[in-house]
Formats: structure tokens, C-alpha cells, sequence
């Protein structure tokens, strides 16, 4: 390993390809309340009326889905072994790709993965899940505009990165920190380190193109953190749904960006100033609610997690 590290030291690690590159250095919970409606008390239905045997089957399922996921990590965690990485998602950007080994070239450099929107993982280094940082890269853009890596800067602290292998046992990485550096004094020993912890390192490139050198002037590095099962138990209720609107017959809003979140509920007002709940929609299915007479009610919307846990309701939209 300590000779990989001084390769990759001596000759930063730069894929290049026709002109454009990317480089690496070198469970339940009770009705939420709206602040808007605090003096008035909502009722919620011990069933929803709307909600199909369909509907309750698919959030159970997710939410086996989702302990299994939390088993599998325990398992791959406590061994500290890793898995063999096959595909990434990044819900927080809307990123979802296979991924190819890559190792070093003849030239000292990492190879690239043969699909401009794959994601190459540095397979002499750690895997996934295992002691020390694995990496991956990524192109940020192509001739032809945007690459799976493009929007890598939008990431923030808490972002969740999940790592699946071929046999569908996922590893949940959580963003720390994002650092930008110049593409010839990146602290390489740091990124590829294989010393301590259980790490998931992003790169792409970043800041202006030199058309001289056929490359970024800069490196864009996501630094992750393995999700462990005991974060997992505490994870916080999701986000409230945002962007609510009533129109016309229909009732819409924008879908919360949080792997968990497997469905929502719909809230609608009543003549006594109260709420109560009249539909359920999946988070597989359109953030839409139809109701003939949408236009004489307000709603609130709230998002439901795997865990049952319940999100503060929505801003109410429609007839006040």
C-alpha cells in the first residue's frame, strides 16, 4: 500500500479524454402541529380512510427494506472487512450510478471508468465499509455538458451517500465536510489513508479548466463518514414536504429528499378550524392528491419515514 500511496503521490492521479478530465490528487408519533394553527386542536383518524391495503403493504415493505440495510451495516461495520462497492446513490443530488474498478496505469496514473457517468472506485485502496478511506471518482462535466459529479459542490454536512454491492447490502455514509484544493497539493496520504476510521472519500474536478493542461485547475473532495446502526436508531423525523400548492382539483408538493421517507400524508382543514388526515400517497408514486372540491379547503402535508416517524406539517396552502 505504502508503494501505491507514493505512486499516486509522484504523478497526481488526473484522468484526461479528448479534451475534457477529471482528476483525483494526483414508531409512531402524535399528529404534528402547525405553528400557524397552535390554539387549535387537529384530529387525526386512528385509520385514513383514503389509504388503500395496497399503500400500507409498500410502507411496510420499506421499512423491512430499511432494517435490513441497517443489519447488513452492522455486520460489514463489526468486521471492518467492507464490501466490494457496485453502485452509489446520493439522494441529496439526485445521483445514481454504477461503478467500475479502476487501478493504476502504467503511467502511474488511476484509471477511468469507461462510462463518463460511472463512477470509478480506487480498487487497490479500501473498500467501502472497511479501515481506512475508500475513494471514488467522478467526472464533473464532458463535451457534451454535465457528468455524474457535477453538482458534488451542492453537498452539505448530514448529506447521506449509500453504497450498495451486487448482492444488495447497502453501507450509509454521512458528509462531514467538503474541501477544494490545487490539483498538485492535495494532502494525498490523508485522502487514501488506511490507518484509521471507516471512510467514504468523493472526488471530482473543480474551478477553472486549463485548456493547456487538458484539465481543472482544482480537486473537489466530499469527505463521509460511515452511518453507524446506534446513529441510525437516533436519526431525526424527516423534513416537512415544502412547495405546497392547490390548483384546481389537485393538491402537490415537492417530494423530501431523504432515503427513509417512504410516503406521505395528507391533512385537509374542516369547518371547525381543525385538520384531518384523507389521504396517503408513496414515496414511489406523483407528490399529488386529488380532490374535486380541493379549491374550498387548506392542507398541510406531512412526510413519513421508514421508522414511523411523523414530519412537522408542511405551510398550509389553500383556502384560509
Amino acid at each position: 500500500m505504502k508503494k501505491i500511496i507514493f505512486l499516486i503521490s509522484s504523478s497526481i492521479i488526473c484522468f484526461i479524454l479528448a479534451g475534457y478530465s477529471y482528476g483525483l490528487f494526483p414508531s409512531a408519533s402524535s399528529t404534528p402541529s402547525n405553528p400557524s394553527q397552535k390554539n387549535e386542536q387537529k384530529e387525526k383518524p386512528a385509520a385514513d380512510s383514503a389509504s388503500s391495503e395496497s399503500e400500507k403493504a409498500e410502507f411496510t415493505l420499506l421499512k423491512a427494506e430499511v432494517k435490513k440495510l441497517v443489519e447488513a451495516q452492522k455486520r460489514e461495520a463489526a468486521q471492518m472487512k467492507g464490501i466490494t462497492p457496485s453502485t452509489i446513490e446520493i439522494p441529496a443530488i439526485g445521483v445514481k450510478a454504477n461503478i467500475e474498478q479502476v487501478g493504476i496505469l502504467e503511467n502511474g496514473q488511476m484509471g477511468v471508468p469507461e462510462e463518463i457517468n460511472n463512477v470509478g472506485w480506487f480498487e487497490p485502496g479500501v473498500k467501502p465499509g472497511g479501515k481506512g478511506s475508500a475513494v471514488l471518482a467522478g467526472h464533473v462535466d464532458s463535451k457534451t455538458g454535465p457528468a455524474i459529479f457535477f453538482d458534488l459542490k451542492k453537498l452539505k454536512q448530514g448529506d447521506e451517500i449509500i453504497v450498495k454491492d451486487q448482492d444488495g447490502t447497502a453501507l450509509t455514509f454521512t458528509v462531514k465536510k467538503q474541501e477544494s484544493y490545487g490539483r498538485t497539493s492535495a494532502p494525498i496520504e490523508d485522502i487514501f489513508q488506511t490507518s484509521e476510521g471507516q471512510y467514504l472519500n468523493l472526488i471530482t474536478c473543480s474551478g477553472t479548466f486549463n485548456r493547456e493542461e487538458g484539465t481543472h485547475e482544482e480537486r473537489l473532495v466530499v469527505f463521509a463518514e460511515l452511518k453507524t446502526e446506534k446513529e441510525i436508531e437516533k436519526e431525526e423525523p424527516p423534513q416537512a414536504p415544502e412547495n405546497v400548492k392547490v390548483t384546481g382539483t389537485f393538491v402537490t408538493w415537492h417530494a423530501v429528499r431523504k432515503e427513509t421517507v417512504v410516503g406521505y400524508r395528507i391533512y385537509r382543514g374542516d369547518k371547525d378550524g381543525g385538520f384531518k388526515q384523507v389521504g396517503s400517497i408513496s414515496v414511489h408514486e406523483r407528490k399529488s392528491f386529488t380532490d374535486n372540491e380541493a379549491e374550498k379547503y387548506a392542507y398541510y402535508i406531512t412526510a413519513v419515514d421508514a421508522f414511523g416517524q411523523e414530519s412537522e406539517p408542511s405551510e398550509i396552502a389553500g383556502a384560509k
